[in-house]
């Protein structure tokens, strides 16, 4: 076989030959291009992209961190209570004028509380909850909240409140 492709090779003339290699050239060329350098470059193209994208991910991080820190530090810390629910609930409520809204505080064991509020200010509730739950560590198990057509701004609420032992 390799004896008839030299044979053939040497019988064709020089023009020809010129051609075949010249050919051959540029089909090695076409096959480096398509199979190496082309999907290099792609893939080169992509890394760049995808650091792109995480540095700006990477901008967005820092800005949010510093924004947590700056929230950590307005947050206040959570102290363990050594006072019952049911003290830890009495004071709050005054602290946040819903004292006189109190008809009923039902102690219901040693780590909760159930209470209800009439013609009580919603939005006085709503920082009373939060105060209670971030600096008490008391959770809400259950809340009813009714509106009072009469008076907007005013409910009634019936809720159950437990403390972390």
């Amino acid at each position: 076989m390799k004896k008839k492709l030299q044979h053939h090779w040497m019988s064709l003339q020089d023009r020809d030959r010129h051609i075949l290699l010249g050919g051959g050239v540029v089909v090695l060329l076409l096959l480096f291009y398509t199979m190496l350098w082309e999907p290099l470059n792609t893939h080169l193209r992509q890394l760049e992209q995808h650091l792109q994208e995480q540095q700006a991910n990477l901008v967005w991080m820092q800005q949010a961190a510093k924004e947590v820190q700056t929230l950590r530090g307005a947050t206040p810390t959570l102290t363990k209570n050594t006072q019952s629910l049911l003290t830890i609930s009495d004071n709050s409520s005054r602290e946040h004028n819903l004292d006189k809204a109190i008809k009923r505080i039902q102690p219901d064991g040693q780590h909760t509380v159930r209470i209800w509020l009439e013609e009580a200010d919603f939005n006085s509730i709503l920082r009373w909850l939060d105060s209670l739950l971030m600096q008490h560590q008391v959770h809400i198990t259950m809340l009813n909240i009714e509106g009072n057509a009469a008076s907007p701004g005013q409910v009634n609420a019936r809720l159950t409140l437990e403390s972390t032992p």
